[in-house]
């Protein structure tokens, strides 16, 4: 009996200490719009509020402080940064402090900064758009009251055509475009018919021709070409006829002449030259190798007659 009585006062005592020394947390912490909110802890006045987000779903992800948040409001506006986020909430009062308390993930209805995900592909003539939502936060709470805005154009000579728009529920569209030109895309929701969160990122394709284009383009070449050469061909021939004789004159080879000597020594096969023997000074015709003998033999003459009138 006496131990019961001793359990049951220690109890009572743990009770008090805990209410003494722990704060209750913050009540129903969550997101309403763009707003995360929370109710005070009940009979709590003065406390302080700790706001902290992560981006990442692991036990593990590291918590960080909201720096924006003033620490006495039990509210926050979630600005896009915080997409896709989760935030913890918890009281402080001095060195008392609460448990955390959760919220959801942050959604587009909550960020008002989606834009709509989309994929393009293209084929002959025709363009494929599919659109996709980032969550369904935006169908679940607007329903038909979002809608997509695509808009489309022509990207001409660096410049661009008008703008074209389709406003539509359908996630599927196939869009007749034309063959070899380059069109660029985006999206962007509306709610009630007005622009709203981010437009996408622009996506731009060349439409494809047709099998039936490419063989037109192939044989208009291959004639524009055939009549490119038809018509060198006969200008050449032209001038051909008109300069005929300048023309076998350019084309004639060079007429080297060979000496005699050249031609005995090529024709004889024994590989010497033929000796020629010199005519006498008194011949009429001399040529340059009998010039030289001859004076060469007058030196001597002169030399010999100085020597003698020496001695």
């Amino acid at each position: 009996m006496i131990r019961h009585v001793c359990v049951g006062a220690v109890l009572m005592l743990l009770i008090n200490i805990e209410g003494t020394f722990c704060l209750y947390p913050p009540q129903d912490v969550k997101l309403v719009g763009s707003y995360l909110q929370w109710k005070k802890p009940p009979d709590e006045d003065s406390v302080l509020y700790l706001l902290q987000y992560k981006h990442g779903s692991k036990s593990d992800d590291e918590w960080y402080n909201v720096m924006s948040h003033n620490e006495t409001e039990s509210r926050f506006k979630i600005t896009p940064e915080f997409y896709g986020a989760v935030f913890r909430v918890r009281a402080e009062k001095g060195n008392i402090m609460s448990e955390w308390q959760y919220s959801k993930k942050v959604q587009c209805v909550n960020a008002n900064a989606c834009a709509p995900v989309m994929k393009l592909s293209v084929k002959p003539e025709k363009a494929y758009v599919t659109l996709e939502n980032m969550d369904e936060s935006l169908e679940k709470e607007h329903g038909e009251n979002i809608q997509f805005n695509v808009s489309f154009w022509k990207v001409d000579n660096g410049g661009y055509s008008k703008v074209e728009f389709i406003i539509t529920n359908s996630r599927k569209h196939k869009l007749e475009l034309e063959s070899g030109q380059t069109y660029c895309f985006q999206v962007q929701y509306l709610f009630y018919e007005k622009p709203y969160g981010n437009v996408s990122n622009q996506s731009c394709a060349i439409i494809p021709e047709t099998l039936e284009m490419i063989k037109s383009r192939d044989l208009l070449f291959i004639i524009l070409t055939t009549l490119l050469f038809t018509a060198m061909c006969g200008v050449c021939i032209f001038l051909l006829f008109r300069h005929h004789k300048k023309v076998k004159q350019l084309l004639q080879p060079l007429r080297l002449e060979i000496p005699d000597h050249y031609l005995e020594f090529l024709r004889s096969g024994d590989g010497e030259f033929p000796l020629q023997a010199c005519p006498s000074p008194s011949s009429q015709s001399l040529q340059s190798c009998d010039m030289i003998i001859v004076i060469e033999n007058s030196s001597v003459k002169q030399k010999g007659q100085e020597e003698e009138h020496v001695f």
